[in-house]
């Protein structure tokens, strides 16, 4: 979440500026977020996440023949195909994600639905409920000549007429949720092979390993490779509300999605 094309709505740029900053100070690679659900029982539950930055940007291409002429504000997070965040998505995907960036006095809040990607050897995998495609942009400034063709494009899907490729960027989510995987560091590509979060701690030490390469068998270490790649779950947040608080400029401002890629702004009282 280094940076930002003249292209993004104006919430997203004013958050990765302010998180920029936040970083100068504090010298951590990206500020950490309150993720808020509801559990089972529709009670509030809430834990932070490091998110995974939003699709299009830096490691988060859209495909292996992208290379970085693509930009949304659809921001990622990741989570363990097992834990309880799964459980409650599935019964309801509206989330919020919070930011806190402390020294720089700002509070922004996320509102939107989470779409879970699976791995496609895990159980609980489909293909992803939303379509990315409608939130992306081109960062040259190109899009109302795409935008256009992906309207013909639904209309003659929609007519019963023949499905053109999408000649305006070849989506490959997989791909996404790959390279958000590897662009872990091998101790939290670890955690996704240990046992499910949230349950009792086992005693057998080995089903714990600091790290996969440090494991001296190598099909024992094939084996939890495997095994954290079926765990490891990207999901999308498909944002349609934020609220942005900056304190030191006692201000308070609100965007609220009026389309594919537009917002409607509002100042409020803080």
């Amino acid at each position: 979440m280094d940076w930002y094309s003249s292209r993004d709505p104006e919430w997203k740029k004013q958050l990765i500026k302010h998180i920029n900053a936040e970083r100068e100070i504090t010298n951590e690679r990206v500020p950490v977020m309150a993720l808020s659900t509801v559990d089972v029982e529709g009670h509030p539950a809430v834990r932070m996440v490091s998110p995974r930055g939003f699709v299009g940007d830096g490691f988060l291409r859209i495909s292996a023949t992208d290379s970085g002429q693509w930009t949304s504000d659809v921001l990622t997070f990741c989570t363990h195909a097992q834990s309880n965040k799964v459980r409650e998505l599935v019964n309801t995907n509206e989330v919020q994600l919070v930011f806190w960036l402390p020294n720089v006095r700002v509070q922004v809040r996320c509102s939107g639905h989470a779409h879970m990607l699976f791995h496609p050897e895990n159980p609980n995998y489909s293909t992803l409920s939303l379509d990315i495609r409608r939130r992306m942009r081109p960062r040259d400034g190109s899009d109302a000549e795409c935008q256009g063709r992906r309207d013909e494009r639904r209309e003659s899907i929609a007519a019963g007429g023949p499905v053109e490729p999408d000649v305006c960027g070849e989506m490959d989510t997989e791909f996404i949720r790959e390279q958000a995987y590897l662009n872990h560091s091998p101790v939290i590509q670890a955690w996704y092979a240990w046992p499910a979060p949230g349950r009792v701690r086992l005693s057998d030490p080995s089903l714990y390993p600091a790290t996969i390469p440090q494991i001296d068998d190598k099909a024992e270490a094939e084996k939890y490779e495997a095994n954290a790649r079926r765990n490891y779950v990207l999901v999308f947040v498909d944002i349609n509300k934020v609220d942005f608080v900056n304190l030191d400029e006692s201000t308070r401002t609100q965007y609220v999605r009026r389309g594919d890629t537009s917002w409607s702004i509002t100042e409020v009282n803080p």
